[in-house]
C-alpha cells in the first residue's frame, strides 16, 4: 500500500517525538531539514511539515540556529482543554468524578509525602472556607484545601493540572457554596479528611474522601435537577448492600 504524504508526517513526528523525550534536554537542537530529509528519505517540504507538528505540539521552537526541543509546557495543553468546559449536567459529572478519581487515587502517595507545616496550611484553608462570607470566597478556599492534598501526593504532573484548571474547577465548586448546610458539612468532611492524612492512614483518607465526593455528587445532583427539572441525576455508581464484588 503506498504511504500518503500525511502519513510520513506522522511516522515521522512520532519518531522524533519518541527521541525527543528519551534522548534530548530542553534549548538542545535537532538535527537540520537537510540531515533529516537524507535520514529519513523524505524531502524537506516533508521534514519542514513535521517541524510544524512539532511546534504545535509546543515539543520544539523555530530559531535562526534551527528547531530548538522546548520544556515541557502543560499550560497550552490545558488552557485549550478549559474551552470545552461549560453548565452542562455531563460537564458537572465528569469534573466531579476527574477529582474524585485523582485524588482518591492519590491518598496513599498523600500520607507518604505529606509534612505538618502542609497539614497545618489545609486546616486553615478549610476554617477559612466555613468562614467565607461569600459563594466565591468559600469556593476559592474549597479549590486551595484541595489543591492542598494533590500538593502532599507529590506528583509534579496531577499538581500542574490542577493548578491550571483553577478557574473551571473553582466554578465548580461554587454549586451547594450558597446553602450553609452543604458549606457546614463539607467542612465537616474536610476535617475527617485531614485526621486520617494526619494519621498517615491511606485507607481511612480514602474512605473519607469517597464520602465527601459522594456528598458533592448529591449537591451537584440537587443543583442540576432544581436548575434543569427533572429527576436528580446519579454522579456515580453507589454499591448496593449485599452486591457481589
Amino acid at each position: 500500500m503506498q504511504t500518503t504524504a500525511k502519513t510520513t508526517v506522522e511516522e515521522i513526528r512520532d519518531v522524533l517525538r519518541r527521541e525527543i523525550a528519551e534522548g534530548y534536554k530542553p534549548g538542545d537542537l535537532l538535527p537540520n531539514e537537510r540531515e533529516l530529509a537524507e535520514r529519513f528519505e523524505v524531502s524537506r517540504n516533508t521534514i519542514r511539515e513535521t517541524m510544524i507538528h512539532l511546534e504545535a505540539l509546543t515539543i520544539i521552537e523555530k530559531t535562526k540556529r534551527g528547531a530548538r526541543v522546548r520544556a515541557s509546557d502543560f499550560d497550552v495543553m490545558f488552557n485549550e482543554l478549559t474551552q470545552f468546559f461549560d453548565t452542562s449536567a455531563r460537564t458537572f459529572t465528569d469534573v466531579l468524578n476527574f477529582r474524585r478519581i485523582n485524588e482518591t487515587g492519590a491518598a496513599p502517595l498523600m500520607v507518604c509525602h505529606v509534612t505538618d507545616d502542609l497539614i497545618a496550611r489545609i486546616r486553615a484553608t478549610n476554617r477559612r472556607m466555613g468562614a467565607a462570607l461569600t459563594a466565591s470566597e468559600a469556593a476559592q478556599a474549597d479549590y486551595e484545601f484541595h489543591l492542598g492534598l494533590v500538593e502532599a501526593a507529590g506528583n509534579n504532573v496531577l499538581l500542574h493540572m490542577y493548578r491550571v484548571l483553577a478557574v473551571p474547577l473553582k466554578y465548580y465548586l461554587e454549586v451547594g457554596k450558597p446553602q450553609n448546610l452543604d458549606t457546614a458539612t463539607a467542612q465537616t468532611q474536610h476535617d475527617r479528611i485531614i485526621d486520617a492524612l494526619e494519621a498517615r492512614d491511606a485507607v481511612a483518607l480514602a474512605a473519607a474522601l469517597s464520602d465527601h465526593f459522594q456528598h458533592s455528587g448529591t449537591v451537584a445532583a440537587a443543583w442540576l435537577s432544581a436548575r434543569d427539572g427533572g429527576a436528580p441525576l446519579t454522579l456515580w455508581p453507589v454499591q448496593r448492600k449485599g452486591a457481589a464484588k
